[in-house]
């Protein structure tokens, strides 16, 4: 009892650690720790390393510590697991399209909110999930950075309750690039078809044949702030949509189901911008 906690006080301590050494114990689980401390201290000598500004670089650590063997993840039975997103901007649709995406491509397509706040501190967005695995860090980060966003600081507060801090700068939504003359087939979409149109001045969607399509088009800025929404609730063959000049995406569903666009859409891009 007595080891616990005082493996608990380092993991307090750690949150404001001094050396890189500490901030990778934080990740680890005391059994794990206590039995590898030597080889966590010879991983992790070169502090200056992993420095990353006044902090540490905590994606380097977490692929430190899992290329040697030492970030268990699996749990020995399905449990509820907590992981907690924040952000310092003041786009919380933008942020959440970015982690909904980053775990859907993860294949954690079943999470729940727990919770979701905005403050002058920025969005805090608490999600959970049913798995006997906690969702790979490393993964994870790697995931957010194919669309320009950035892990900054990771947490394990608890076995099941880990907290990640993400940069949002130089993100992007995840969708399909078009540019003036283009014409692309979107085929059979399992999820709402989101387009980058930043680069063009119309769009024209047309129902591929076997579809059966009822129009439900939403246009964006490059924040996920809604420029114009345009549904039908009669069949559309085709839609002609003239951008706006801060248009940025545009996302392309059915009205009532994706069943509807069973065969896809073809997209024919006009107008450099």
């Amino acid at each position: 009892m007595v080891r616990k906690l005082l493996f608990i006080l380092l993991l307090a301590f750690s949150l404001h650690a001094a050396t890189a050494m500490e901030r990778a114990a934080s990740l680890l689980d005391e059994d794990t720790y206590r039995s590898h401390r030597k080889l966590v201290a010879l991983l992790f000598e070169n502090d200056s390393r992993f420095r990353h500004g006044s902090g540490y670089d905590m994606v380097k650590i977490a692929t430190v510590l899992e290329e040697n063997g030492l970030l268990h993840l699996n749990l020995p039975t399905y449990r509820t697991v907590e992981l907690s997103f924040e952000y310092g901007g003041e786009n919380p649709l933008f942020f959440m399209k970015s982690v909904d995406e980053t775990l859907r491509n993860l294949g954690y397509a079943s999470f729940m909110t727990r919770s979701a706040r905005l403050d002058k501190n920025g969005f805090v967005w608490n999600v959970s999930l049913r798995t006997d695995t906690i969702p790979d860090p490393v993964s994870l980060a790697k995931r957010f950075a194919r669309t320009g966003a950035a892990v900054t600081d990771i947490e394990r507060l608890e076995t099941t309750r880990w907290r990640y801090r993400v940069d949002m700068s130089r993100a992007r939504i995840a969708a399909l690039p078009i540019f003036a003359g283009d014409i692309r087939k979107v085929v059979r979409p399992v999820r709402p078809v989101w387009v980058d149109v930043s680069k063009i001045r119309r769009l024209t969607i047309r129902e591929l044949p076997g579809s059966h399509w009822y129009a439900d088009v939403v246009v964006y800025d490059k924040m996920l702030r809604i420029l114009s929404v345009k549904q039908n609730d009669t069949r559309t063959r085709y839609m002609r949509l003239r951008l706006p000049s801060d248009a940025a995406y545009v996302k392309i569903t059915d009205r009532f189901t994706l069943e509807n666009l069973r065969s896809g859409v073809k997209l024919s891009a006009q107008g450099e911008r």
